[in-house]
């Protein structure tokens, strides 16, 4: 898994809809918030050309053909995407998509969309894909670390000095040092604050 750090681009809001007319007043309404939009006539041109790994906004309809709202969201949480989809509904599609919002889905839209309910669950997804995203990204970096540096962080976090970390451990102080920069590099930490600041979102 690769997760983009870069959390400070704008974000992108990808509307998904097989109907040409429901996907252009989206865009218009959405683009009205000043936001940046891309259209898309299936859920699978969009995990065609979309990098599914940078935070974004998906705004998507239920039921399309080829694949469905329900299988992008399975999809998009199989491949751990940080992304936060918006399912929008027809009729009868309500009860899909809350049984979508206990799968991860950021929000559901009764059609026609109403302009505030959008803005409010665009923001709530927007907060939440970046969230996401940073918890993805400290996870890549935690990953890397060797099973004596993960015991070093765990023991940093309890807020153990060099010392007692090597008396716990059965180890020299100079290995907790070498073990502790490690951490501190392969976290991109660049203060002990930082780095258990990283540490209590894996924990949380």
């Amino acid at each position: 898994m690769s997760v983009s750090n870069d959390l400070n681009e704008p974000l992108v809001i990808h509307i998904i809809d097989d109907e040409e007319s429901v996907r252009h007043s989206c865009a218009f309404l959405i683009s009205s918030l000043g936001l940046s939009t891309q259209i898309w006539g299936s859920a699978l041109a969009f995990l065609q050309q979309v990098d599914i790994y940078v935070p974004a906004v998906v705004v998507s309809d239920l039921m399309m053909p080829e694949m469905s709202g329900q299988a992008l969201q399975v999809h998009l949480n199989q491949h751990d995407s940080p992304i936060a989809l918006i399912a929008l509904t027809g009729n009868g599609e309500i009860a899909d998509a809350v049984a979508m919002l206990k799968n991860g889905t950021a929000d559901y839209l009764e059609k026609p969309i109403n302009s505030r309910r959008l803005e409010e669950a665009l923001t709530r997804a927007q907060a939440l894909t970046l969230k996401r995203a940073k918890l993805y990204y400290i996870r890549t970096l935690y990953a890397q670390l060797t099973d004596k540096e993960k015991q070093v962080a765990n023991e940093l976090m309890q807020g153990q000095l060099n010392k007692n970390i090597a008396d716990h451990l059965d180890v020299s102080i100079r290995t907790v040092e070498v073990h502790r920069s490690q951490v501190m590099k392969k976290m991109q930490a660049q203060h002990i604050s930082e780095l258990i600041q990283k540490l209590v979102i894996l924990d949380a």
